[in-house]
């Protein structure tokens, strides 16, 4: 038994983008290749959140991801 305040459950890490494969660039650990706009490697494609290459993966990373990903998704859509 432990006395503790809260706790982090981490679960592992699996990207589920198996579809993705020969579609979009991906890592050997099949995370998608994005740039800071979220962009792909298929125009018009944006990725967020876990499934793409990053450094932390957090719940505020991922909104923040997601939030970049739309608004240039509208862009994009818009520029057509």
């Amino acid at each position: 038994e432990m006395k503790i305040d809260g706790v982090f459950i981490f679960i592992g890490y699996e990207p589920n983008t198996e579809f993705l494969k020969g579609r979009l660039e991906l890592t050997e650990n099949n995370e998608i290749i994005s740039d800071d706009d979220m962009s792909t490697s298929l125009s018009g494609v944006y990725a967020a959140g876990d499934a793409r290459q990053k450094k932390i993966r957090q719940i505020t990373t991922g909104v923040a991801d997601g939030t970049i990903a739309a608004i240039n998704a509208v862009n994009y859509i818009q520029s057509l």
